[in-house]
């Protein structure tokens, strides 16, 4: 009950009622703070409060909750649903460099509305990037991927 408050708080933009019920839940330590926190960031992504979201995330990371891989998608799905492009590209080179890769769902979304919002230019750049901090491009998980999920640009 109180995951649904929580959720739907944050979903309605109501950052003051979510804060309180969220430091509530992490009081009594019933569930993983990780978990809390990936669940807040999730709310806040999908009212389009990224800079909520952001601040969420890094909050988690100063109080020494270590991200999970779910963590990071959630934010940068969330980042790129709202054109925060900057920010997810950066948050997947963070994700990089902590040792976990973007799923083939998070990593198309991102190079599609890169290609989108900016140009294939700026989407070979950001792939680049990611290949720099060690991403390995998966092109046929990719295509089936896409094959499954249409409609993406068709570029």
């Amino acid at each position: 009950m109180r995951w649904q408050c929580l959720m739907g708080y944050a979903k309605d933009g109501l950052v003051q009622e979510a804060m309180k019920l969220f430091g509530s839940m992490r009081e009594k330590g019933s569930i993983p703070e990780v978990v809390i926190y990936t669940a807040v960031d999730d709310g806040f992504c999908k009212a389009q409060k990224c800079e909520d979201a952001k601040r969420i995330f890094r909050k988690m990371q100063s109080n020494g909750i270590v991200p999970n891989a779910f963590s990071y998608t959630v934010l940068i799905q969330g980042l790129y649903r709202a054109n925060n492009l900057e920010d997810a590209a950066e948050f997947c080179s963070e994700m990089l460099e902590a040792g976990h890769s973007p799923n083939v769902a998070t990593f198309v979304g991102l190079i599609d509305v890169i290609c989108k919002e900016k140009d294939m230019e700026e989407a070979e750049s950001v792939i680049g990037k990611l290949k720099q901090k060690g991403y390995l491009v998966n092109e046929k998980a990719v295509k089936e991927f896409l094959d499954k999920k249409a409609p993406f640009s068709p570029r």
